[in-house]
């Protein structure tokens, strides 16, 4: 099996020769890179200054990023029949482990309200998402030192059955990372993909954060977690959380690793996550690196520049009108999280923050339907397509 540990120094040191020495484009050059994106993909030295746009003083920049979003929604952006994908998160366990300091399910935050679903609430759960129309699941689970691979393995199953019948339907994996047994036996119990964000790739940034928590410590292993999947015949999901480390390294590094994927395994993650990090609780978070909604956007742009094959995933942990106005054909959306706690759907635990992961703006789906009618868009609530064969193993 490859693994993307195998070639990281190589790629890390190539995307910090290029950060060391990029400039802002000109709005001619920018021109050019879009160009030549069009017959082939761009380097990642191209794609390094299309990021700087993001941190680049306005004045000098603005042309540039209004060349990016006009750009992006010609391509990706019909004045009508747009789909957003749409993912229904189930929060199953918010019992931690790990003490990553920026969620709010650290286990050094004592006053968190735990909760691990039983099999009643968590069929309850299913019903209560499915009962609106979602189709494709994603079971979420922190680091609970409760569940092996056999429960895993059982809430699967017990989800897939749920959905097996209904048309795009399929079950995706957020967890802690997994052995390569492991994901070969929730493959084999119909699991279609997981879904993952790797704080950051940035090894000396990921050790500041996570050098407290047993599981998460193991930078390298986590690091070749979407390996082991898609070597068990899995989807993926990847991408950085913003404001850990440099977010034009992050960006840069992910692009990197999905083209990887994709000459390694015959194909690349099936969308890139975009999350940023956000304060809960009224919590103050001591970032090194401040990632503005000017950067957020660059980067969310730049992806799909790079990456003309892959969605990117509109979080809710971002306002509506900031996902309203970067959306794209084929990108993964949600507005409800049911509160991205355990029971957040029928209120089995707690609709405070003091149970959830961190910060969402949940909203009303009538709400939703009607603003993104207004640019051209629907959801579409069953997108998986029939499973592919397993690798073989």
């Amino acid at each position: 099996m490859s693994l993307f540990s195998s070639v990281y120094r190589e790629r890390n040191a190539e995307v910090r020769g290029i950060l060391d020495s990029v400039r802002c484009p000109s709005p001619k050059r920018v021109d050019e890179i879009l160009a030549h994106s069009q017959s082939e993909p761009p380097s990642l030295s191209e794609i390094a200054e299309l990021l700087q746009i993001g941190v680049t003083a306005g004045a000098d920049s603005d042309a540039q990023f209004e060349m990016l979003r006009a750009h992006t929604r010609k391509h990706w952006r019909a004045s009508s029949g747009n789909a957003v994908r749409y993912v229904s998160p189930i929060y199953v366990s918010s019992y931690c482990v790990d003490a990553c300091p920026y969620c709010n399910f650290s286990a050094r935050r004592l006053d968190t309200v735990r909760y691990r679903l039983s099999l009643a609430e968590l069929d309850r759960e299913i019903a209560s998402v499915l009962a609106r129309d979602a189709r494709v699941v994603e079971l979420v689970y922190a680091t609970d030192p409760e569940y092996d691979t056999d429960l895993l393995v059982r809430d699967v199953s017990r989800t897939v059955r749920a959905v097996e019948n209904l048309e795009g339907g399929g079950v995706l994996l957020c967890t802690e990372y997994l052995s390569s047994k492991a994901y070969e036996a929730l493959a084999d119990a119909g699991l279609r993909g997981i879904v993952q964000w790797d704080e950051t790739l940035d090894e000396q940034a990921y050790s500041r954060w996570h050098s407290a928590s047993p599981r998460k410590a193991n930078f390298h292993t986590r690091m070749d977690n979407h390996d082991r999947a898609l070597a068990a015949g899995l989807d993926v999901a990847t991408g950085a959380l913003f404001g850990l480390a440099d977010f034009r390294y992050d960006a840069l590094m992910q692009v990197a690793r999905a083209r990887y994927f994709a000459q390694a395994y015959g194909r690349g993650p099936f969308v890139m996550g975009t999350a940023r990090l956000k304060p809960i609780g009224g919590r103050e978070l001591r970032l090194e690196t401040t990632v503005s909604d000017r950067a957020h956007e660059t980067a969310l742009m730049v992806y799909k520049i790079a990456l003309p094959q892959t969605g990117r995933w509109l979080q809710t942990r971002e306002t509506f009108d900031m996902n309203l106005r970067n959306l794209l054909d084929g990108d993964v959306f949600t507005y409800s999280c049911g509160d991205v706690q355990p029971g957040g759907y029928t209120q089995i635990n707690t609709t405070s923050v003091a149970g959830a992961q961190f910060g969402v703006n949940e909203l009303e789906r009538d709400y939703v339907d009607n603003e993104l009618a207004k640019q051209g868009f629907h959801i579409n609530y069953g997108w998986m397509t029939a499973p592919r064969a397993l690798a073989v193993r």
